[in-house]
């Protein structure tokens, strides 16, 4: 009865105030949420198969030795990733970051032994303004999936560097020389680690990140984004 009731008023809110696809606008339907079956269906998802297996991992060849690059969906910009990685960031949606987060680790789940999850940081004043942390929450969708636990404050950011959008991709890289830190590197001795974030493009800071992770003992890193443009 509760349940019937529940869904009766929600129906009824849904019916004056509409959820809307974050992608075309059309208003949602039972069963959909923030993307509609429509939009979603035309997402263009990187296939997981050996041709986009090495375009990815090819990404970080001769910069940092990750063990394995994964990715859902192929950003290009102006496309519909790009729309939905915006409507995450600047409209506040965690709780489509983390629905996105457990389509990632379904390909993933198969050959997954990771013994922690790792989101990248953000600095603690672009954290408050922007209410949270989009890694963190794709990686609590992530974690659902995988049986891994999300390690926090493992590492760090020192500095809240500038937008990288409209750097060259040169002044990217320096841009985030040396801004992260480990805290605890003991407890990422000898460990296997999947590190987060929501979109690769040239890579300089993941790839900033998972060169300090890899400075702790025996720990071996692959990395995981909702988005790359390969």
């Amino acid at each position: 009865m509760a349940t019937s009731l529940k869904f009766i008023i929600q129906s009824a809110i849904q019916a004056i105030y509409p959820e809307n696809c974050c992608i075309c606008k059309a208003d949602l339907v039972r069963g959909e949420s923030f993307i509609c079956y429509s939009c979603s269906y035309d997402l263009p998802y990187l296939k997981n198969n050996e041709n986009d297996r090495k375009r990815l991992n090819s990404l970080f060849t001769g910069r940092v030795p990750v063990e394995r690059v994964y990715a859902l969906l192929n950003y290009q910009k102006g496309n519909q990733v790009q729309t939905i990685l915006h409507t995450i960031k600047y409209k506040m949606r965690p709780a489509l970051a983390e629905q996105l987060g457990r389509q990632l680790a379904e390909q993933i789940k198969p050959e997954s032994k990771f013994d922690g999850i790792v989101p990248l940081p953000l600095h603690p004043k672009k954290e408050r303004m922007r209410g949270f942390n989009q890694s963190k929450a794709i990686a609590d969708g992530m974690s659902e999936v995988l049986n891994s636990p999300v390690l926090n404050n493992i590492i760090i950011r020192n500095t809240s560097n500038v937008s990288q959008t409209k750097f060259s991709k040169y002044d990217r890289y320096e841009n985030v020389r040396s801004i992260f830190t480990v805290t605890q590197h003991e407890r990422i001795k000898n460990k296997r680690l999947l590190l987060i974030d929501d979109v690769l493009t040239t890579g300089a800071t993941i790839e900033s990140c998972a060169g300090e992770l890899l400075k702790a003992e025996g720990c071996k890193v692959s990395i995981a984004t909702l988005a790359a443009r390969i």
